[in-house]
């Protein structure tokens, strides 16, 4: 991957990165990450909440079932991400930020079809769900609060626990068809 950006589209494309998706066991997720997340309750640790992971703009939850329920990218500062240390460049820049335009294009080039999640668009956020049931989420710059939405910046892209934990990675059934 050339940069963060390739990592948030594919995410979006598929449903998965970096060897990990919705719905796969967390101790899956903890060996593919190198172990040593805290993805996986150890003696002493209380195992009855979900457990969060994070590395660059990669955020990993595991639920009390030990199933990864959350996975995605969030913005770190301004819009711009970092990649993760595990299977990414490792680096440290600040990657983005990434438009409404930059982002959509990309999708539509990789042909992704998307369309608009009325349930997480409000006033000062505009949310989009890819066919692999990926949110994608962009806001205004602070600087120009009253931007027209094609200049708006992603600043979070994520995908839930599927529905069916059964269904193989790539076909959630909450996906947009």
């Amino acid at each position: 991957m050339d940069t963060v950006l390739d990592l948030i589209i594919t995410f979006a494309v598929t449903g998965e990165t970096l060897g990990l998706w919705p719905g796969m066991p967390g101790g899956e997720a903890d060996r593919v990450l190198g172990r040593g997340t805290g993805l996986v309750p150890t003696a002493g640790t209380a195992g009855d909440g979900p457990i969060g992971f994070k590395d660059g703009s990669l955020e990993v939850w595991v639920s009390a079932e030990r199933r990864v329920e959350l996975l995605g990218f969030d913005e770190e500062s301004g819009g711009r991400f970092r990649a993760p240390a595990y299977g990414g460049a490792g680096d440290e820049r600040l990657w983005g930020p990434f438009t409404w335009d930059v982002v959509t294009a990309r999708l539509t080039a990789a042909g992704c079809t998307w369309s608009s999640y009325d349930a997480l668009t409000f006033a000062d956020q505009q949310a989009i769900r890819t066919q692999a049931g990926v949110s994608l989420h962009f806001r205004p710059p602070e600087s120009a609060p009253d931007a027209p939405v094609h200049t708006w910046l992603l600043e979070a892209a994520y995908k839930s626990f599927p529905q069916n934990p059964q269904n193989p990675p790539g076909t959630d059934p909450g996906a947009v068809p």
